[in-house]
Order: C-alpha cells, then sequence, then structure tokens
C-alpha cells in the first residue's frame, strides 16, 4: 500500500493543501519512498511539481527546485 502525506503546495500563488503520494521522479508514477530519498510531489491545483524528502513521516521541501509541468 502506498503512504500519502499531508503537504502545502508551496508556490506562492497555490494555496493547495491535501495529502498526496509522493513518486520517485518528476512528473512519475507514485511510489512507496524510503525515509531520505529524494521524492516529488505534484500539486493537483496549479499542476506544478517539487521535491522533497520524507523523514520519520514528515515531507521536507527542498527549496529552490520546484520545476513547472
Amino acid at each position: 500500500m502506498l503512504s500519502s502525506y499531508p503537504v502545502a503546495c508551496p508556490h506562492d500563488d497555490c494555496d493547495w493543501t491535501g495529502s498526496l503520494i509522493p513518486s520517485l521522479v518528476r512528473g512519475g508514477p507514485r511510489a512507496e519512498i524510503t525515509s531520505l530519498q529524494p521524492a516529488w510531489f505534484r500539486c493537483p491545483r496549479c499542476r506544478r511539481d517539487w521535491e522533497a524528502r520524507i523523514k520519520d513521516d514528515t515531507v521536507i521541501i527542498l527549496l529552490g527546485v520546484e520545476q513547472g509541468s
């Protein structure tokens, strides 16, 4: 079973919050992520991606690596 994580879109002009299942690659399929492994999330509202790490079920957003779709 894939784990979803509570997140908020980090983009200044988007205020979406909810739970998402991460991907191992930008725009890729959903996947189970191990602790500190790179993870990508895509906002369902603005459709932009951002990179993060997951540590102890906490999402740590990596600033400066957000990408458009």
